[in-house]
């Protein structure tokens, strides 16, 4: 768990209290959770709203260990995975997790717990992405930051849905090589975002600007997303608004601006809203059943410890990780 806001070195391993089984939960004993930005982020310390829990962590593959008694659909032994938001007892770096059944879905018989674990954030977060940009056959998509884990779902999923022409960034050649041997890019869908001219090398590679473009990384990258916009496309962005520069840039192309927040269905109390978060992990359960997505690609750090942790929070603040980092309880 976190004994404070700041540095990596504030987890410690904790002996804590079985989680209560609330009404509406199941109770989950973790097999593994993996990590994502946000997780550093708010180890950093909260913008807003303080933490529910000082025990971060977003997303889990496990096994059913107690069901409510109001809960039906889940029995004790049933294997699931999880996006839990901030509604579970605490992040998932735990061993046990008390989540509200809402949010949890039956795990995909083809991933092991480490995949699954793999797959509910960045999964979530680049459906909604793509959905919201309107990406689909016969569109052409720029992936900001596609060797991330949301970029390797974003350009998975996007060959799912009939897109053919795809262009996504790389800084090193560690990151070109993961793409083109973990996702199955080509080397020249690949253009390097430390050259001084890569938006016209991208728009080049496509043959002009592109329908729909993914910001993944925000920063001055979603001024170079706007660029790249063609007439009446689509931008979305899981990291930030567009400033008043950037908003003229797509008032001139009269393109549109779509922000993702992959947690927004849990901020209300509405049940009946939390439970699109089952319904998109059956979806991407679906994917993975029918064989149209791979098993994502991902490093295992090692079994859930604190010493785990810091060198994951390591690795994602030096943006030193393709795929998604992955820890086994």
């Amino acid at each position: 768990m976190l004994r404070a806001f700041g540095g990596a070195d504030n987890f410690v391993d904790a002996e804590l209290p079985m989680p209560a089984l609330r009404a509406g939960d199941v109770r989950i004993k973790v097999e593994a959770a993996s990590f994502n930005p946000i997780d550093w982020q708010i180890r950093k310390g909260p913008a807003g709203d303080v933490p529910r829990s000082m025990i971060l962590g977003r997303d889990l593959s496990g096994t059913v260990e107690a069901v409510h008694e109001s809960v039906a659909g889940f029995s004790v032994g049933d294997e699931v995975f999880s996006y839990v938001c901030t509604r579970a007892s605490s992040g998932t770096y735990a061993q046990y997790v008390s989540v509200p059944a809402e949010l949890v879905a039956r795990k995909p018989a083809s991933l092991t717990h480490a995949q699954a674990a793999a797959v509910p954030v960045a999964g979530i977060t680049a459906s909604l992405a793509l959905h919201k940009a309107g990406a689909g056959a016969g569109k052409a998509v720029f992936v900001a930051g596609g060797a991330g884990g949301v970029g390797t779902f974003a350009i998975l999923l996007a060959r799912q849905l009939g897109v053919r022409h795809l262009i996504t960034t790389a800084g090193n050649p560690r990151s070109r090589a993961y793409l083109i041997e973990r996702c199955g890019l080509a080397d020249d869908q690949i253009v390097d975002y430390k050259a001084a001219d890569f938006v016209e090398r991208a728009m080049a590679r496509n043959g002009g600007a592109f329908d729909v473009v993914l910001d993944l990384v925000g920063g001055r990258m979603l001024r170079a997303c706007c660029a790249l916009l063609a007439v009446d496309a689509n931008l979305a962005s899981i990291t930030e608004a567009p400033s008043q520069d950037e908003f003229e840039i797509l008032f001139e192309k009269n393109a549109s601006f779509h922000a993702v927040g992959a947690h927004a269905y849990s901020l209300g109390e509405d049940r009946s809203v939390w439970r699109k978060y089952r319904d998109m992990l059956e979806q991407l359960s679906a994917h993975f059943a029918s064989g149209a997505l791979p098993p994502p690609p991902i490093d295992i750090l090692g079994t859930m410890s604190a010493d785990v942790v810091r060198q994951a929070h390591g690795l994602l603040e030096n943006n030193a990780v393709q795929g998604k980092l992955v820890m086994t309880c």
